[in-house]
């Protein structure tokens, strides 16, 4: 009987990751002879692993096959930023915010040297070489004479999703001049010549020289710099912009550790900030949750104020007992406010849905829409082209948190271990994110929690 449970279970388990987790297909192709040759070779390996992708349509598909029988048909090798751009801009056509390529090769990717961050009002810079300060704070108004505006929506092209989500990776498509150069908005493979106005109203134009990535050098998502607090990557002694408040509010602090916790101040909520659904570097997560669970239940706050900004995800696994216990460990009459945006995504969209699920009326979310819809593919492998060597990520497994989901082979099959069903994840509060409010110091999604955290602790006899 013990064997038998044994051979079924581990059959199970091959199944599972036979249907999900399947390695990249083999990349064993001959040394190119020409650029020509090379090309091809990426264009066909790129096409076996995008034919493993489910998120695509029946008519997506047909229509990202023809570009692919296109680029097949070239006569001539393209220069390698627009090969990159044209296979981003297929894999975007599934429209799944999961399915894509990466923004930059492994190594030698041509990144100018500023970093932006999105807010309502634009795309501000935050952070610059220091031949380049002169630009911090700046509202970015042209590259290379092109409108804003318009480098935005070539910039969409090149991943998928929702809308928010895409401009919220236009963040970092931006400052890599391979893309700039490849969709043909930089004229220089080499440079782009940027015009920022100020705060105070006055307009710097400058052309920013990019330079080589190393091996190992990652780009952040935009909104770590809301915080002027050095980083552990390459900017780390760059200028930063420092926002004309004095003190930065505590949901802005420290973002070098992913996982924290700290009371609100005035009142008697505590905030948990997560950005991170699974181990980040030395840090682990269920560590912390297991702590931040001890001492709730030690002393239950009258509100939790849970921060998924800037979460990219990880592993739901980690979170589901936390979020499930949560609504237990408040004072009587407590609440629960979650806090999104368009960079709570992944694994973070399914820690706010069980949080939603298992809080119900308890429950209000505050801040701006998640970066993806409650129906998305997700869970596939990496595979790398063999010559231009960036990455391509092919999806899976059906995630919907909205409806029922039986399609044996496409639905997550560890979804259904893992329930949860929510109506909507759209903010009871939209609060979004402004450089006005930033540049005070004000973070007002988190303020109007925080707020409401205390108002409920006064009503409560």
């Amino acid at each position: 009987m013990a064997l038998a449970l044994a051979v079924m279970w581990g059959g199970l388990l091959f199944a599972f990751h036979f249907n999900f987790h399947r390695a990249a297909p083999d990349a064993n192709y001959p040394k190119p002879a020409s650029p020509l040759e090379a090309q091809q070779q990426d264009v066909d390996y790129f096409a076996k692993v995008m034919a493993r992708d489910r998120a695509f349509s029946p008519a997506e598909r047909k229509t990202a096959e023809a570009r692919i029988a296109v680029l097949r048909a070239l006569p001539n090798a393209l220069p390698s930023p627009a090969l990159h751009v044209a296979l981003m801009q297929v894999m975007a056509l599934a429209d799944n915010g999961h399915s894509r390529m990466d923004a930059t090769a492994e190594r030698g990717a041509l990144i100018v040297p500023l970093r932006v961050t999105r807010f309502a009002e634009g795309f501000y810079v935050t952070r610059v070489e220091a031949a380049y300060r002169d630009m911090l704070g700046g509202r970015v108004e042209s590259i290379d004479g092109h409108p804003i505006d318009q480098v935005l929506l070539q910039l969409d092209t090149l991943r998928g999703g929702v809308e928010s989500f895409r401009r919220e990776n236009d963040a970092i498509f931006i400052i890599v001049q391979n893309l700039l150069y490849g969709l043909g908005i930089a004229t220089d493979p080499k440079a782009s010549t940027w015009t920022v106005v100020l705060p105070d109203g006055r307009t710097v134009t400058r052309r920013l020289d990019a330079y080589s990535m190393h091996e190992g050098d990652r780009l952040p998502g935009s909104g770590r710099w809301l915080s002027p607090e050095p980083n552990k990557g390459v900017e780390q002694d760059w200028g930063a912009y420092h926002p004309q408040s004095a003190e930065l509010p505590e949901t802005w602090r420290d973002f070098n550790h992913p996982f924290r916790m700290f009371p609100a101040a005035g009142g008697c909520a505590q905030v948990v900030r997560l950005q991170s659904i699974g181990d980040a570097g030395s840090y682990r997560i269920a560590p912390f949750l297991a702590s931040t669970e001890a001492t709730l239940r030690a002393s239950p706050p009258c509100a939790v104020i849970l921060d998924l900004r800037g979460d990219g995800g990880g592993d739901y696994t980690n979170v589901w007992h936390f979020t499930h216990v949560l609504p237990t460990l408040l004072a009587p009459g407590g609440r629960i406010f979650v806090l999104t945006n368009s960079q709570t995504f992944s694994a973070a969209i399914t820690a706010a849905a069980f949080v939603k699920d298992a809080g119900g009326d308890k429950v209000t979310i505050i801040g701006e829409p998640v970066g993806d819809r409650l129906s998305f593919f997700s869970e596939g492998s990496k595979a790398c082209l063999p010559n231009l060597k960036v990455c391509v990520y092919a999806q899976t497994a059906k995630h919907d948190y909205q409806h029922p989901c039986d399609n044996w082979r496409e639905c997550y099959w560890l979804n259904w271990f893992y329930p949860v069903r929510v109506k909507s994840l759209q903010p009871d509060i939209v609060v979004p994110l402004r450089f006005e409010d930033w540049n005070r110091g004000r973070d007002a999604a988190y303020e109007t929690a925080r707020q409401l955290a205390i108002t409920s602790q006064q009503k409560r006899p």
